[in-house]
């Protein structure tokens, strides 16, 4: 069954806290919250002016006050670039907080942009080692670690596919994206399509016509929808995505990532309507 969930760094511009995002997040009737990490104590973050969580803080807080709203956590995203030798303490870190807030997988991704100087099969092999030290950790807390589309290895199917079928286990899956999928110039159909046995989790985006035509194919990512779910140019792709995983029978949640508060109230209806 599908889920509809929210993603609190919709909050991230509006310099909100964690516990605003979550009662608001309540207050629309939503069941499922996404997390956002910061390796480390974040100034910002304790002031109130930030809905990130740091790594720093007692995993066992954040788990009351989601009980407190009556909300589930459904992932936390941990996604400092996987070509890059820091994410492996980032990742782990992400881990074993999960495991102790009650938060069953963690999300990364590669960087934006490949590291120069190197072949990409080198880079694919270092992505596969950083993921390879993180791993056991997993499996041992029982915590998945989704791979997002959303950079020149992952946007690419293929590429996406070699990493996560690598390790022959249930714990390196993916976290699907349908607005980073087309803004790199894929369709988001064929590409769930091509991944779909092995996707734990969606971040569902729309794009605006305006940004389609000024970066499609020239990025590999959005960090959000600057319209509301299904007012976008992919609105059509998002309802078969959601057709194609509900024949599937798909179990997870659909997690939305959109910019300011009217917008994400459009999207969870247009969501509901669809998936119901």
């Amino acid at each position: 069954m599908i889920k509809i969930g929210i993603n609190v760094d919709n909050w991230r511009h509006a310099d909100k806290s964690v516990d605003y995002s979550f009662a608001f997040i309540a207050k629309l009737g939503v069941e499922y919250a996404e997390l956002e990490a910061s390796n480390g104590d974040d100034f910002i973050e304790g002031l109130g002016y930030s809905p990130y969580v740091a790594l720093n803080s007692d995993p066992m807080e954040i788990r009351k006050k989601a009980e407190k709203y009556g909300l589930k956590l459904s992932q936390i995203d941990v996604a400092f670039p996987i070509n890059r030798w820091e994410c492996i303490d980032y990742i782990r870190r992400g881990i074993l907080y999960a495991s102790l807030a009650g938060i069953p997988r963690v999300n990364t991704t590669d960087g934006a942009t490949k590291v120069p100087g190197l072949t990409d099969a080198e880079q694919l092999g270092i992505i596969k080692y950083h993921l390879s030290q993180c791993l056991p950790v997993a499996e041992n807390h029982k915590i998945i670690i989704d791979v997002e589309p959303h950079g020149p290895f992952t946007t690419n199917p293929e590429m996406l596919l070699e990493i996560v079928t690598h390790f022959h286990s249930p714990y390196v899956r993916i976290n699907f994206d349908t607005g980073n999928c087309f803004i790199s110039g894929q369709d988001p159909v064929k590409f769930l399509e091509q991944v779909a046995d092995y996707v734990s989790h969606v971040h569902c985006k729309d794009v605006s016509a305006a940004l389609a035509a000024a970066v499609r194919g020239k990025e590999t990512g959005i960090s959000a929808s600057v319209v509301p779910i299904g007012q976008g140019v992919i609105a059509d792709s998002i309802a078969q995505c959601i057709q194609l995983l509900k024949k599937r029978n798909w179990d997870s949640v659909f997690s939305i990532e959109t910019e300011g508060e009217e917008n994400v109230k459009a999207s969870v209806a247009w969501l509901r309507q669809q998936i119901g």
